[in-house]
């Protein structure tokens, strides 16, 4: 990997770090039950957008993709599939070639999962393996699959990491003050 993709994967992973944090210790977020997408758009908008600067990974807003597509792995059938959130390079970022072929990767992709009391999610494990695949197959991607436990878990807000071949599984457990 060369060191300019090395710095950035560096700089994205200290701001995936720092902002899953800030979530943990938000007052709201704590009593908050609320689904996927409102979570993912809640950290989007309250978090991450705070984080644009132009001396950082993420310059601009948008730079950040809301449920957009991203070029699947070659072992699926689809040639390409949404993500919960997506960092691109490029402002207005998006998978596609002129040709409406997916062919443009982005920097970092947020799986998000919320666990609701009562109700087992069952794609946690299939977005882990895809999350696995990607990395392996876009070394210069980084992936995080980010967990809400609502179901009162030890750890109410987790997050690996993967990148290449490696998982760390879980990178961050974060208890919610």
């Amino acid at each position: 990997m060369s060191p300019i993709v090395n710095n950035l994967i560096v700089e994205i992973d200290t701001l995936i770090k720092a902002t899953p944090e800030q979530l943990a210790d938000d007052d709201h977020a704590r009593s908050w039950h609320a689904k996927e997408r409102d979570w993912v758009d809640y950290y989007v908008h309250r978090y991450l957008m705070d984080q644009c600067s132009t001396d950082g990974p993420l310059k601009y807003s948008a730079k950040i993709g809301i449920e957009v597509g991203v070029p699947q792995p070659p072992k699926y059938q689809k040639l390409a599939v949404s993500r919960d959130l997506v960092i691109w390079s490029e402002i207005g970022g998006t998978c596609w070639d002129k040709d409406w072929n997916p062919q443009k990767h982005p920097l970092a992709i947020l799986e998000w999962k919320v666990h609701r009391p009562g109700r087992r999610n069952l794609k946690v494990n299939k977005e882990r393996a895809w999350l696995r695949d990607y990395c392996q197959w876009q070394q210069t991607a980084v992936a995080y699959a980010v967990e809400v436990h609502g179901d009162k878990s030890v750890y109410p807000l987790t997050c690996t990491r993967f990148l290449g071949m490696n998982e760390d599984n879980p990178r961050l457990n974060l208890r919610c003050s």
